[in-house]
């Protein structure tokens, strides 16, 4: 197994609004998408359409909301022996006005996802939004099999709202947005915010597309200009984008290229999976701006 992503399996139901309705108002849509997402789904899924083999860790509902989502992760050949059938599936409502948007999550079986020995048999982790003793656990198991068998897995974490720094230290990339570094640091200023969090590297995701990295150098990765209609799993693409760059082992700079390319293909479609592209998409997307990537 290249990478295993451990997180959400929700269903989305997202509605696109000329504004948010005031109390006792009623509005209509402009447009409403009903698709399976939950970031680490959304992740595993643009991981495995470019050609790494993933894995998935999470949990569903005995429900037709679940059987959806295992028969779209199969789509896209996504290994599903790890996701846990039981109770009610998790789903999100989304309301997107423009660019802005908000959210509303019902965990549901999210909360019982198993994480076991499977991890060991990846090469890279990628956790998502998780709680701390669920990210502690993968910290756990993932140190065994460098101690019992000299060989690293590699650990990448997208804590969104649940980021807690004392964990940090334990992973080799982190990525976070823009708003939330802000939010989590209470400091405006994006270098001097990130320079306060300690993972081995930070990806900061920027409002509008591209990202800085910050390691032993920052590297400022532009946006691509592109007609967005849809933010929603756009983070989650970048992640996949990124982390199938450090697969193919190119530099980090190019790492951030391919996570903004894939960020920047998905905002052009409705839903967290609206449209998931391969590597020749994504060769087309970079050739047609002049970009050489080797992958």
């Amino acid at each position: 197994m290249d990478v295993i992503c451990i997180g959400n399996l929700n269903y989305d139901i997202s509605f696109h609004l000329p504004g948010i309705p005031d109390v006792h108002e009623k509005v209509r849509c402009d447009n409403a998408t009903f698709s399976c997402g939950g970031s680490a789904g959304n992740t595993a899924c643009w991981l495995a359409s470019l050609g790494v083999k993933t894995g998935v860790v999470g949990a569903v509902g005995n429900d037709a909301f679940g059987e959806a989502q295992i028969e779209d992760l199969k789509k896209y050949h996504v290994v599903t022996t790890h996701i846990r059938r039981i109770g009610q599936s998790g789903v999100a409502v989304i309301l997107v006005e423009g660019e802005a948007k908000r959210m509303i999550k019902y965990t549901g079986a999210n909360a019982y996802k198993e994480i076991d020995e499977y991890l060991l048999l990846a090469e890279h982790v990628h956790i998502s939004s998780n709680e701390k003793d669920t990210v502690k656990k993968v910290i756990t198991i993932c140190g065994q099999r460098e101690i019992e068998r000299e060989k690293k897995i590699t650990l990448s974490w997208d804590p969104q709202e649940l980021l807690f720094e004392e964990l940090l230290p334990f992973f080799n990339y982190v990525f976070i947005n823009e708003d939330d570094l802000k939010r989590k640091t209470g400091i405006n200023n994006i270098e001097m915010a990130a320079r306060t969090l300690k993972p081995e590297v930070l990806i900061v995701t920027k409002n509008g597309g591209g990202c800085f990295i910050f390691g032993d150098t920052v590297i400022d990765v532009p946006s691509f200009n592109v007609e967005a209609v849809d933010s929603t799993g756009a983070g989650d693409a970048f992640d996949a984008g990124f982390i199938f760059g450090l697969q193919k082992k190119v530099s980090l700079e190019e790492c951030g290229i391919l996570g903004t390319a894939c960020a920047s293909l998905k905002v052009q479609h409705y839903g967290a999976r609206g449209e998931i592209y391969n590597t020749d998409a994504l060769k087309v997307f970079l050739q047609q701006r002049n970009i050489n990537v080797t992958f």
